[in-house]
């Protein structure tokens, strides 16, 4: 993949950011005014452990506009990521570019509610949890794959790599099975074999973390190791945000999410200014 083609990529992903954000502002605006912000099974939280906890009461706005922000960290992300690596051959960065574009794919969430899919379960409610499920698949595996394949060897090999991870991680959704009756409160149809699910959302984060902490170890560059950090905390806000039903997951997962992005951008662009 050229320098060309990625940042012909990063302009397209920068555009239908930039539409599903605004897609999102409007969605959301619709769903409050014309009353759907409820979901059938409001008990249905995705970490139930924390049921009667003061700190975190259920609040479905809240849930609403941590699903909104996704598509607006990938804006701020992706046009960071164009204009600061625009002239710069890195694997890491272009990875990491598919992995904040997909990101932005929880937006679909707010087509539950929007069109009251939540009141039944139906063929559209299990579509999207699908492709939401996929989204979180790929974005971790390319958070992954930015550290594993930080190497100039396989600058051709970028695309072909980021299409094998898109289609395993399309499988993998599309085998989850989804009661159709169970919609959380954060918008999404509960799966099967949920902990096994979330054992492998938690392995390949920490996966990602170790990776470029190896990294930065054995290559002896100290803004791999800062990255790391970064991805720690990306992924720590990623988390919050996909479970977030009250706004103390909002807050505290927005704060995650962009200082993430941000501690893991600033050191890759130093490191890479120097090159």
């Amino acid at each position: 993949m050229t320098i060309a083609t990625r940042n012909r990529f990063v302009r397209i992903s920068t555009i239908i950011s930039l539409i599903l954000a605004i897609g999102s502002i409007i969605s959301i605006v619709m769903i409050v005014t014309h009353g759907k912000i409820h979901v059938r099974n409001p008990e249905l939280r995705p970490l139930p452990f924390l049921e009667g906890f003061f700190l975190t009461p259920y609040s479905p706005l809240a849930s609403l506009c941590a699903i909104g922000i996704f598509p607006f960290f990938a804006l701020t992300g992706l046009i960071y990521i164009l204009f600061a690596f625009e002239k710069t051959q890195t694997v890491e960065i272009t990875f990491f570019a598919a992995c904040v574009f997909a990101i932005s794919f929880e937006a679909a969430r707010l087509l539950i509610p929007l069109y009251e899919l939540g009141v039944y379960g139906s063929f559209f409610s299990v579509t999207i949890s699908r492709f939401v499920f996929f989204s979180r698949i790929f974005t971790l595996l390319t958070l992954l794959a930015s550290a594993i394949f930080a190497t100039g060897n396989t600058v051709q090999q970028m695309g072909p790599s980021i299409f094998l991870l898109a289609f395993f991680s399309f499988s993998l959704a599309n085998s989850l099975p989804l009661d159709s009756g169970k919609i959380s409160t954060a918008y999404l149809i509960s799966s099967g074999y949920q902990e096994m699910l979330n054992f492998f959302f938690l392995l390949v984060g920490f996966l990602s973390i170790v990776s470029y902490l190896i990294l930065g170890k054995t290559r002896g560059i100290s803004e791999y190791s800062r990255a790391a950090g970064g991805v720690l905390l990306l992924f720590a806000g990623y988390t919050l945000l996909s479970a977030c039903d009250s706004w103390l997951f909002f807050i505290a997962g927005s704060v995650l999410l962009f200082t993430g992005a941000s501690f893991y951008l600033k050191p890759m662009h130093q490191y890479y200014l120097w090159q």
